[in-house]
């Protein structure tokens, strides 16, 4: 982000540099120097006054020198500033908006035909079906505007910035934070609790098994065994 004085509006304004070949009247910013005798740095800014007839270069006054005749510089070496709708008033940044104004409201004159503007915000103090009637003052020839038609401004609405977090937010979050991980860690406990007690009940339930099963044999054996005796003894007694 760029901030740069636009000659037409008389303020201060946002741009951004974007990777493209120019045009006569546009701004460049230099990011990348093609010779260590070019006499600009990188993050210079440049109006261009003329395109090359090869078309691979672009030519700006401010920019001539003895290495340099013509205030050449080349496509590769530069970006081009495209202007944003943000211009900066007072210090506070506004954003220019093409619409009709209410009372209280902050505008700027301009143009629409050249845009061109001279550079003083002023309030709205009364709307009309084609006009508003501002706070009185003297342009840039002097004269006195007190009013200035529907469509020959913008509004100008100021931009909240993005509030920077505050000590006491950060400490919130962190406090919810170490909450939510302490709930964590209890039901962890409470599902590795349960997986446990579900381990004890098999090997339990396995060891009842392993008796049952003994005992079922054992008693085999004896029924067996029993059953054999009374065999042998009924025929020895003839039966």
């Amino acid at each position: 982000m760029h901030v740069l004085k636009d000659e037409k509006l008389g303020v201060d304004r946002e741009y951004v540099a974007v990777d493209r070949n120019a045009e006569v009247g546009e701004k460049i910013v230099i990011v990348e120097k093609s010779g260590s005798q070019d006499p600009y740095n990188e993050g210079d800014v440049f109006t261009v006054d003329d395109l090359s007839e090869i078309n691979d270069c672009v030519q700006s006054a401010a920019a001539i020198s003895d290495f340099s005749r013509k205030g050449t510089i080349f496509h590769t070496e530069y970006h081009v500033l495209e202007p944003t709708d943000i211009v900066h008033i007072d210090g506070e940044r506004c954003r220019l908006e093409d619409r009709k104004a209410e009372v209280g409201e902050s505008v700027i004159y301009v143009n629409k035909e050249n845009g061109k503007s001279d550079g003083i915000d002023t309030v709205v103090t009364s709307v009309g079906a084609g006009m508003v009637d501002v706070l009185e003052y003297k342009d840039d020839s002097g004269e006195d505007v007190c009013s200035i038609c529907h469509g020959y401004y913008y509004v100008l609405t100021p931009v909240q910035d993005a509030a920077e977090p505050k000590e006491s937010d950060v400490i919130t979050v962190l406090a919810n934070l170490g909450a939510e991980v302490a709930e964590l860690k209890r039901t962890v406990s409470r599902h590795q609790a349960e997986i446990n007690a579900l381990h004890e009940d098999k090997v339990r339930l396995g060891e009842q098994l392993a008796k049952v099963t003994a005992d079922i044999g054992s008693k085999a054996e004896l029924s067996g065994s029993f059953i054999a005796d009374v065999i042998i003894g009924l025929k020895r007694a003839g039966l």
